[in-house]
């Protein structure tokens, strides 16, 4: 249950980070498309870097020689 509270909290601190920087008012529909062009390119480098981050976790050599 803790790590769901932690993942949501990532999400929405993102978004917020992504509306602040970006100066998008969300009532606004023109801002609220851009905001979600902007959240779905952001979610999908934070999948492509996990995925970077676990290979090369997964191919470290964890044995000591």
């Amino acid at each position: 249950m803790k790590w769901v509270l932690v993942i949501v909290k990532f999400l929405f601190v993102g978004a917020l980070f992504i509306v602040s920087n970006n100066h998008l008012y969300l009532s606004n529909p023109h801002d609220f498309e851009i905001f979600k062009q902007y959240y779905y390119v952001w979610l999908g480098n934070v999948f492509d870097y996990g995925k970077g981050i676990t290979s090369y976790v997964v191919q470290s050599q964890w044995l000591p020689s």
